[in-house]
C-alpha cells in the first residue's frame, strides 16, 4: 500500500541522495535541471504548487511504516485539461518490488480526481524499458517518439510520449 504525502523541505535530502549522477538527474527530471540538484531547484518545484490553481504538485510515496518508497510530480495544464506525470523515481533500495505500479496508480488517480483533467501524459526515455513496461501496465499508451531529443554527455536520447484518457482510466477501474 502506497500513500502520497506532500513533498516538503525535510524530504529534500532523501530525494537528492537518490540522484547520484548527472545521468540520474536528467533521467529523473529532464535536461533543464542542473547537477547536483540544489535546494533552490527543489524549492521552485514546491512553489509551483502554491499557485491557484496549482501548476505542479509534488509528493513523496510512503508505505504504512512511513518508509520513503519514491517521489512523483504532476504538472497541471488547466486550460487544456492535461496532467503530466513527471519526475518519477523509486528509492534505489526498494526497486523491483512493484512499488512503481502502485505509485503510478496513485498519481493517475490523483490526476483524474480533478474533473477538469481529461488526459494524463508523460515522457520517458525510450531506453528505459522497465519504466515503459510499468507505464503500459498502468494503462498508458505509446503515442509517439521525439528522436534524439536530449543530449547527456556524448549520448543522444529519444523521448517516448505516452498518455491515457479519462474514459480509458475509468474503464480500467471497473
Amino acid at each position: 500500500m502506497i500513500r502520497l504525502v506532500e513533498f516538503e523541505p525535510e524530504h529534500f535530502p532523501t530525494l537528492t541522495i537518490w540522484l547520484r549522477s548527472e545521468r540520474d538527474l536528467v533521467q529523473w527530471g529532464g535536461p533543464d535541471l542542473t547537477y547536483p540538484l540544489t535546494e533552490h531547484q527543489l524549492e521552485q518545484m514546491v512553489e509551483e504548487g502554491k499557485t491557484t490553481p496549482p501548476a505542479r504538485l509534488c509528493w513523496m510515496a510512503v508505505d504504512v511504516a512511513q518508509t520513503f518508497l519514491g517521489h512523483v510530480q504532476l504538472a497541471l495544464d488547466w486550460k487544456n485539461g492535461v496532467a503530466r506525470v513527471a519526475r518519477v523515481i523509486i528509492a534505489p533500495e526498494v526497486r523491483g518490488r512493484g512499488h512503481a505500479s502502485a505509485l503510478l496508480e496513485a498519481v493517475v488517480k490523483q490526476a483524474f480526481s480533478y474533473r477538469a483533467i481529461e488526459r494524463t501524459e508523460l515522457n520517458v526515455y525510450s531506453w528505459n524499458t522497465a519504466a515503459v513496461r510499468t507505464y503500459n501496465k498502468v494503462g498508458f499508451s505509446h503515442e509517439g517518439l521525439r528522436r534524439s531529443s536530449v543530449r547527456i554527455g556524448d549520448e543522444r536520447w529519444d523521448t517516448a510520449v505516452m498518455g491515457i484518457l479519462r474514459p480509458e482510466w475509468e474503464a480500467r477501474q471497473l
